[in-house]
């Protein structure tokens, strides 16, 4: 499957995390790809997720992929275009009569409605947030990560090397942009199920699950997120066990690099009568 791209580095870093044999959206037993299936991809960057999810329910789903950086949209859009097109079908295993339908929308998902300012990163879009102290601490947490993963060498010495590159990957430019609750993205589309709910949204994971109305929630079956603090994931797990989902989570960075200070993590929510 060819993809249209921002910038190599960027599809190299997410190809083994979302379509490699140890993807954190491959663990079968908790998330359940059907064909047929409802998906939100908030935070969908250039559509790689999107496209592993449409792959995974064998060319037979209808997606809605937010990404509210214009420039990454717009790859976004081409990638979703191409698959509506039906270029990708053969490489995902389509059978006749599977209907494959990538809706991507230039707009993320918030508590509210609103129009903010992102911190984004041109050099690497996968950092662009909302959350300017969020970003500062990431940078800092990065820099010790990967100078821990060289062998030789003072600490000291092993940390200035590596911020040149991470000055690089954190560049910022300033970008405006239009954040809406997914109660009015259900309203609008007129959904009536969720299959998945997929949140990739640098440190945003809370407030957009306080857009979701109380009687929406039945509606929505499963939830995979990427949470940066295990303060948070606590908040999240909490508030998904409150409306009934069964969670599991690990911390996949951890699990990954082995001695990190990442407290990165997956956090899976399913409804238990789907499983039975």
């Amino acid at each position: 499957m060819r993809i249209h791209q921002w910038q190599r580095i960027e599809t190299n870093f997410l190809y083994p995390e979302i379509f490699g044999a140890d993807s954190v959206y491959g663990k079968g037993e908790y998330i359940d790809f059907q064909p047929g299936a409802v998906i939100v991809d908030a935070g969908a960057n250039i559509g790689m997720f999107t496209l592993f999810a449409a792959l995974r329910c064998g060319g037979d789903a209808e997606v809605f992929a937010f990404e509210p950086i214009p420039t990454t949209y717009a790859v976004l859009a081409v990638n979703a275009e191409a698959a509506n097109r039906g270029e990708y079908a053969a490489a995902m295993g389509a059978r006749p009569g599977a209907s494959l339908m990538i809706h991507p929308i230039n707009r993320g998902l918030s508590a509210t409605n609103e129009t903010v300012v992102f911190a984004h990163h041109p050099n690497f879009s996968l950092w662009s947030t909302r959350d300017a102290q969020f970003a500062r601490q990431r940078l800092g947490r990065f820099v010790a990560d990967v100078a821990g993963f060289i062998p030789v060498a003072p600490l000291a010495v092993r940390r200035a090397a590596v911020r040149p590159v991470v000055a690089w990957m954190g560049r910022t430019t300033t970008v405006t942009a239009t954040l809406v609750p997914l109660s009015s993205v259900i309203e609008e589309y007129d959904l009536t199920r969720i299959d998945i709910l997929k949140l990739d949204v640098e440190g945003a994971e809370v407030a957009v699950l306080q857009g979701i109305t109380p009687t929406q929630w039945a509606m929505i079956r499963q939830v995979v997120l990427e949470v940066e603090y295990f303060a948070t994931k606590d908040v999240i797990v909490e508030m998904l066990e409150a409306h009934g989902f069964t969670t599991y989570w690990f911390a996949s960075e951890r699990e990954r690099y082995g001695a990190v200070q990442s407290e990165v993590c997956m956090v899976y929510a399913w409804r238990a009568e789907d499983r039975s």
